[in-house]
């Protein structure tokens, strides 16, 4: 059985925020009572959720583009899975 390992790894950046951003978070901060870090962290880790997202939107439409996608209507994708369930039966 494998062993988990857990590593914390502590990261320490510096931002030049533009003086209305600055305000902005110091205002989250404020009605959240959650510290400025809390909400940066949430931030990025939803920046880098898109942008991985976006990668997997550009590698289909590649593969859409060389023609190895194929899309189906409703009606055919709901006549494919009776088929399957009738096979499968």
């Amino acid at each position: 059985m494998r062993e988990l390992v857990k590593i914390n790894i502590m990261v320490n950046v510096k931002l030049n925020l533009p003086e209305g951003l600055e305000k902005d978070l110091k205002h989250l901060e404020t009605i959240s009572k959650k510290p400025r870090d809390f909400h940066i962290k949430k931030a990025l880790i939803r920046y880098l959720e898109d942008m991985e997202d976006i990668r997997d939107i550009e590698g289909y439409i590649e593969r859409k583009r060389q023609g190895k996608v194929k899309y189906y209507t409703s009606e055919e994708a709901n006549k494919r899975l009776k088929e399957l369930r009738v096979k499968n039966a």
